[in-house]
């Protein structure tokens, strides 16, 4: 285990970069995205069978667990306005997903949302978390919801940032922009893709971060975020909190918005005026003041 200044111990990611150069040039721009966190962390390597999962520890030893899952392509990084403010109350697990462009190394990967549970099954037990409040966005939202759903007693609360999909399908733009994105990674191609998916100037190391994941990488998701079903979502037996930005674009956020309060199931929805999707990046305050309100809220 490594502390903050002290670069993690390099494993091999021959599946997401083909040559070790290109994953040192990604894992760079990975490490000056980490140098943001505002606070003291470390950083390991859980083994599991579907290989090493890169984690980012911080918070007090004796806090209540909280396990964060990011969007595709930014990696943990992604958490660093809100890291602080969590890790005050919770030992937070940011874990970088070993289907994505990060710092994890799978040997195979995740080939449905059961294997996805099951790698987090994995690595929490690992970890020594029998049970963690849960947090995620975008497409970690979707994966959030995915194991809430398989492992609803492990999930003491759960808070999505505008999930992938999760409530309504995803736009074709967005599946057309992300393809032809990823298949010319060049920097202006990348910073369009960029300037569409959030209308806000957005830190310019996590931007860095994420060209190098599509410049040196090679994307392999395997479960493409999807909507869950009305009986799935009547498993989550405990508070949700859902955050949506009204500049959202890659799917209806107002439509989401309506289906999740019409559940019948115990979750807080609020959209975010002028925020889009990586609205913990656009507005971290707000973000951080709602997602402590509902911490903060004592169950029914």
């Amino acid at each position: 285990m490594d502390t903050n200044g002290i670069k993690t111990q390099i494993t091999s990611n021959s599946m997401h970069f083909k040559t070790l150069q290109k994953q040192l040039k990604y894992q760079s721009a990975y490490d000056q995205s980490l140098s943001l966190w505002p606070v003291p962390y470390t950083t390991e390597y859980v083994p599991t069978r579907f290989g090493a999962t890169h984690v980012v520890t911080c918070g007090p030893e004796d806090g209540e667990p909280m396990v964060l899952l990011h969007a595709m392509g930014f990696s943990s990084t992604v958490w660093h306005p809100n890291i602080q403010p969590l890790a005050q109350k919770y030992k937070v697990y940011a874990i970088d997903f070993i289907g994505d462009l990060n710092k994890s190394a799978p040997s195979i990967l995740p080939a449905n949302r059961e294997a996805c549970a099951e790698w987090l099954d994995e690595v929490t037990n690992a970890l020594g978390v029998s049970s963690a409040v849960l947090g995620g966005i975008s497409y970690g939202g979707f994966l959030a919801v995915n194991y809430a759903i398989h492992a609803p007693h492990k999930v003491n609360k759960l808070f999505l940032l505008s999930p992938a999909s999760t409530f309504v399908p995803l736009y074709n733009t967005f599946i057309y922009r992300i393809i032809a994105m990823s298949a010319i990674p060049i920097k202006w191609h990348v910073l369009l893709f960029i300037k569409w998916l959030s209308k806000h100037q957005l830190n310019k190391a996590l931007v860095n971060q994420f060209h190098a994941a599509f410049k040196y990488g090679t994307l392999s998701l395997r479960v493409p975020p999807g909507v869950y079903g009305d009986d799935e979502f009547h498993k989550l037996t405990m508070p949700i909190l859902l955050l949506l930005g009204d500049q959202e674009v890659i799917s209806d956020y107002n439509a989401a918005f309506q289906r999740a309060t019409q559940l019948g199931i115990d979750l807080k929805a609020e959209v975010i005026p002028g925020t889009g999707h990586l609205l913990n990046l656009e507005n971290p305050d707000i973000v951080n003041m709602k997602i402590q309100q509902f911490l903060c809220e004592e169950p029914f």
